[in-house]
């Protein structure tokens, strides 16, 4: 429940978020309506805002939606802006492209990461998910928001600081807020390698962002959080299996619906995770917390393998042991991994700096892997 002076704070302003029918921006969008923001939700099409409004009835008097239907498209954010009866004080960009299974790299995965969003199906997950900066957005702002905007918020990722190329057989120093992943287009388009291109969206969206704020020096300042593979319970509108988000797919679902039946041979390209409603509440804390400004803010809660993910479910959910492949209780990696930690001391301070407690506590892999189950099992789909 959002504290009596959190609701000052926001009490009047109004925020800009899109996406705004994501995994992500749901959990987004519920911490803003439970602060008192008036919200400003971009979607692709009135269907979509509609799924959102029969979904969350209640965010009706808080949140109004908007239909960017092409986001790639230059000045598609300008009408936000210029048909704004109120000038917004807050944006906060969680518009991604999540797509491995595409044709080019180039066009689907590095352009659109650049310059807006596009979502297409795919059948692998290796890293966090819809998590991109946009030029197209900064660039609207910069020209049309005015005075009253303070900040952009953006959903970044930790394949934007890691190093697609590390040795994982060995753990090497600890990733901190001033790494950079070296991956680049490039490399990814001249090996056909998918990951790497959907790694180098993220790490040359990001790069433009800061590169934006650097060279023209907008009236608003950035933070952006970079989140590891994100998992916890789904708010966002429901329509079966196929809605279960990309992460908790990865992640969770396909331990459960058949893809994977023996844990021995499934390996994770990462091994640390965040819940989401702990990467939301860092979104909408960072809109007012001075800390943040001008910072990488990264979010790792701590480890998560394929046999983690199945002790821990098998233990909570007894009904689905038939369901989940029990592998080795004991040998918690797989065989020649030893993952690369992270040193996130700067960004939990400015996290803490955040809160009306000025403490911040991470939500455990235990509740975040046994909500998300138990809101699949709501929902029908297990």
């Amino acid at each position: 429940m959002a504290s009596s002076s959190s609701q000052n704070v926001s009490k009047g302003k109004r925020v800009l978020l899109t996406g705004g029918n994501g995994f992500v921006a749901s959990h987004i969008l519920n911490d803003l309506v439970k602060r008192g923001y008036s919200v400003t939700a971009t979607v692709r099409s009135e269907d979509k805002a509609q799924a959102v409004y029969k979904t969350h009835p209640n965010w009706k008097e808080n949140v109004e939606f908007e239909y960017v239907a092409d986001l790639t498209k230059k000045g598609a954010f300008d009408h936000l802006f210029e048909g704004a009866g109120q000038p917004f004080d807050y944006i906060i960009h969680t518009a991604s492209p999540v797509a491995f299974k595409v044709k080019d790299i180039q066009k689907d995965l590095i352009d659109p990461a650049i310059q807006g969003q596009v979502v297409t199906p795919m059948k692998l997950y290796l890293g966090a998910t819809d998590l991109c900066r946009t030029i197209g957005v900064f660039e609207s702002a910069h020209k049309l928001a005015g005075p009253t905007l303070k900040r952009i918020v953006l959903l970044g990722s930790a394949v934007a600081v890691l190093n697609t190329f590390e040795d994982k057989t060995k753990a090497g120093k600890d990733y901190t807020e001033a790494d950079w992943n070296p991956v680049t287009s490039t490399y990814a388009i001249q090996n056909n390698d998918v990951v790497s291109g959907y790694n180098a969206s993220k790490v040359e969206s990001e790069r433009a962002a800061w590169k934006i704020m650097k060279e023209k020096t907008p009236s608003f300042d950035l933070a952006v959080i970079n989140p590891d593979i994100i998992t916890g319970p789904m708010i966002h509108p429901m329509s079966g299996a196929k809605s279960v988000n990309e992460t908790n797919r990865f992640a969770i679902y396909n331990f459960l619906d058949g893809t994977h039946q023996q844990i021995e041979g499934v390996e994770f390209p990462f091994y640390h995770f965040v819940d989401v409603r702990d990467v939301a509440r860092a979104h909408v804390d960072s809109l007012t917390n001075p800390a943040a400004s001008g910072k990488r803010i990264l979010m790792v809660a701590g480890l998560i393998t394929p046999q983690l993910v199945a002790n821990t479910v098998r233990k909570a959910f007894p009904q689905l042991q038939s369901k989940i492949p029990e592998g080795n209780p004991a040998q918690i990696l797989p065989p020649n991994n030893e993952p690369t930690g992270w040193d996130t001391s700067a960004s939990i301070k400015i996290l803490s700096e955040g809160t009306s407690s000025g403490k911040w506590e991470f939500i455990g892999l235990e509740n975040s892997l046994t909500d998300a189950v138990q809101g699949m099992l709501d929902a029908g789909i297990l």
